[in-house]
């Protein structure tokens, strides 16, 4: 039995067939990443234009490329000709495999069908090129305020949730990495078990606010929030980083909110990748387990930058811990409020509404309308309960029948704060004292009149 070819059967081997220009970069990528190359061509420059290369076969065919060359290795197959009618003429002799691509830059309107585009075009290239350097451009401007600062500080609104978390140890990371020591800090408390628990894995300094603390900043950052999320004394920000929709009354020298993105650590996590910051097992796992919350596994309001960040982090991230998080969803002691909620439910046509009256915790409202709007037939939900003098209502969706972030905007926002996005939405109403029997007139009456 003869002896094979040294390409057949190698699956780093690569055919390239044509004389165009782009052959020697193309065998020079090839070689570049360990393949075998064999060159079959018409012009017996290219033979001495690939001789820097050891290794390489070069085979001369005539030059109509009429025929099949005898000895063809095996797919894949790089066609490297400018006219249209020889590469579908060498396209008609090739083997049936969908593994033919075809290299030029002349052929962009007249392409011949049968190829794969081997590269990203010219324009792809420039598209992410350009986003790449919108990121750059604002990371600079992140690190030289904080190179400038003496006592930079980070700011979560209320209960850290995973996504405020990821994104405050993901800048503190960044501006870290450049000199900056910035403080974090929270406004709330710690309530929700797993945001405990995320915390405590982390073993970072993310503590509670000290009111000398803020005073003493020069230069105060919010994520995953803007100014106006607080009710009273909002703070004075000089950053602003976030994905809910921008709110007319945010103000600060440097602002990136982007309403398209399910999770502000997806914007941090692009800072850290394009500007080649390390990310460690515990900060990809705070970033992702950010984007897995707010997004819902990808699965509600989660952009193409959302999916780009979670493929990046995944690989790093602390596996055995996320799945110890994904157990760990509702405390012992909140099931009782949550099989009240459901045994005292109103439904209303694709609507399920429950008022809770006074609770521990928002988040019974947060655990409970997750949990309901699992209901066959039902689009949206809103809970709603009495906490710290006032009504919170929270609203869930399957985005594709309801908007409720602009349910809750049209329902409450004149008479508190109130949005969100198509899936998510949230509420709060200040009571003024006012009895909690009250609050069911309230909430039926803007609920059902929006």
């Amino acid at each position: 039995m003869a002896p094979r070819s040294p390409a057949v059967g190698n699956r780093r081997h690569v055919t390239i067939i044509g004389h165009n220009s782009q052959i020697v970069p193309t065998v020079a990528f090839f070689v570049g990443g360990g393949f075998t190359v064999q060159v079959v061509t018409s012009e017996s420059a290219v033979e001495e234009q690939l001789a820097i290369y050891p290794g390489v076969q070069v085979r001369l065919v005539p030059a109509d490329y009429a025929t099949r060359p005898k000895g063809l290795p095996p797919p894949p197959y790089v066609v490297a000709v400018d006219r249209p009618e020889v590469a579908s003429r060498i396209r008609a002799w090739l083997p049936a495999t969908v593994g033919a691509f075809l290299v030029t830059t002349q052929l962009r309107r007249r392409r011949p069908e049968g190829f794969l585009q081997l590269m990203p075009t010219a324009d792809e290239n420039r598209r992410g090129l350009a986003r790449r350097l919108a990121i750059l451009r604002r990371v600079d401007d992140l690190v030289l305020r904080a190179r400038t600062a003496a006592a930079p500080l980070i700011l979560i609104y209320g209960d850290p949730d995973p996504d405020a978390v990821g994104s405050a140890l993901g800048l503190a990371t960044l501006w870290r990495a450049f000199g900056a020591t910035p403080a974090i800090r929270y406004s709330g408390e710690v309530q929700r078990y797993q945001n405990k628990l995320l915390l405590g894995y982390l073993r970072q300094p993310i503590q509670p606010l000290e009111p000398e603390e803020l005073a003493a900043a020069d230069l105060v950052a919010v994520v995953d929030c803007q100014p106006g999320f607080w009710k009273t004394n909002p703070p004075r920000a000089h950053v602003i980083i976030d994905h809910h929709p921008l709110r007319e009354d945010t103000v600060g020298e440097f602002i990136d909110v982007r309403e398209q993105y399910g999770a502000t650590c997806t914007i941090i996590a692009e800072y850290l990748i394009e500007s080649a910051v390390g990310i460690d097992r515990k900060l990809a796992t705070a970033l992702i387990y950010g984007i897995i919350s707010d997004t819902d596994e990808l699965q509600r309001h989660a952009s193409s930058a959302d999916v780009r960040a979670y493929d990046y982090l995944l690989a790093r991230a602390d596996r055995h811990f996320l799945a110890r998080l994904a157990k760990s969803q509702v405390p012992m002691a909140m099931l009782d409020y949550i099989a009240w909620g459901i045994a005292h439910r109103v439904v209303c046509r694709d609507m399920i509404v429950v008022h809770f009256g006074p609770v521990p915790t928002p988040d019974v409202m947060v655990q409970a309308a997750d949990l309901i709007l699992l209901t066959c037939g039902i689009t949206w939900v809103a809970c709603a309960g009495v906490h710290d003098d006032r009504l919170i209502v929270i609203f869930r969706g399957d985005g594709h029948h309801q908007d409720v972030g602009r349910r809750a905007s049209l329902a409450f926002a004149k008479l508190g704060s109130a949005g969100g996005h198509r899936t998510m939405g949230r509420a709060e109403i200040p009571l003024k004292g006012e009895h909690v029997d009250n609050t069911v007139e309230l909430l039926v009456d803007n609920l059902f009149k929006a």
